[in-house]
C-alpha cells in the first residue's frame, strides 16, 4: 500500500477547505458577503495618452503589462445604502521564471473604499508592471494571451482581517482545487522567490482614470515605514 505523507494530507485538507469556504462560510444568515468570484489574466500594452501641449518622447517601445480582472457578487442588505468598507483584495500569481522550470510568487494587496451590499456584480482591476515581468520572464521574451491562460492566479478578499471571498484563475484542464494546492505548497517553500507589492492597484497605473465608474474605487493607504 502506498504511504501518504502527513504533509500531503495537511495540504490536501488545507486547500480543500480554502476552496470550499467561499461558498459556505461567513454566511451570517444572508449568504457569503462576497461570492461568485472570477479571476481572469490578460496581457495588455501601456495605454497611449495624447496631450496637445506636451512634447512626446521618442524611442519608447510599448511594453506589456499583466492585467488581472476580478468580478464578484456582493450580498444584499435590507438596510439601504449599507456597504462593506475597507475591504482588501490580496492578489497572487505564480509567474513562470525565465528558465521555464521554476516560479516566482507575485503578490499585492489593494484596499477599497466600499463595496455596496446591493446583491450586484462588482469589478476590480490590478496590474503587474513591465519591469517586474522583464525581471523574471526575461527582457527578450514576450508574453501572449496563451501564456496568461496557463498561469495560476487567485484573489482573497479580507474584511476586518477575516477572509470573506476567494477566486481563482484555473488553467485549461485544471481545477480550482489544483490551483489552491499549488498556492498552499508555495506558502511552505522558503526558497521560492517572492515579489511582494509586485501587483499594483489600478490607481497606480496608466489605467487609473479609465472606466472610472465601472471599477471599484481604490482607497489610498499609508505605507508603513
Amino acid at each position: 500500500m502506498k504511504r501518504i505523507c502527513p504533509v500531503a494530507l495537511f495540504l490536501t485538507a488545507f486547500f480543500l477547505a480554502l476552496f470550499l469556504f467561499s461558498s459556505s462560510a461567513f454566511s451570517q444568515g444572508r449568504g457569503p458577503l462576497i461570492r461568485d468570484v472570477t479571476v481572469d489574466l490578460d496581457v495588455v500594452n501601456t495605454p497611449i495618452w495624447k496631450v496637445i501641449n506636451v512634447m512626446e518622447k521618442g524611442g519608447i517601445t510599448n511594453r506589456n503589462w499583466i492585467q488581472i480582472e476580478a468580478n464578484f457578487t456582493t450580498a444584499i442588505s435590507n438596510k439601504q445604502g449599507e456597504s462593506l468598507d475597507d475591504v482588501s483584495a490580496e492578489f497572487e500569481i505564480l509567474l513562470p521564471a525565465e528558465d521555464g522550470k521554476s516560479y516566482v510568487l507575485l503578490s499585492g494587496k489593494i484596499t477599497y473604499w466600499a463595496f455596496a451590499l446591493d446583491g450586484g456584480k462588482h469589478h476590480i482591476l490590478a496590474f503587474v508592471p513591465p519591469r517586474i515581468i522583464e525581471k523574471w520572464w526575461g527582457p527578450s521574451n514576450k508574453l501572449n494571451k496563451t501564456d496568461m491562460k496557463r498561469m495560476d492566479a487567485r484573489v482573497i478578499f479580507k474584511y476586518n482581517d477575516a477572509d470573506v471571498g476567494l477566486g481563482f484563475q484555473v488553467p485549461k484542464q485544471g481545477t480550482a482545487a489544483n490551483v489552491a494546492e499549488k498556492f498552499a505548497k508555495a506558502k511552505l517553500m522558503p526558497s521560492l522567490p517572492r515579489e511582494k507589492n509586485g501587483i499594483l492597484g489600478q490607481d497606480k497605473t496608466p489605467w487609473a482614470s479609465l472606466n472610472y465608474d465601472y471599477y471599484e474605487q481604490v482607497k489610498v493607504t499609508e505605507t508603513a515605514k
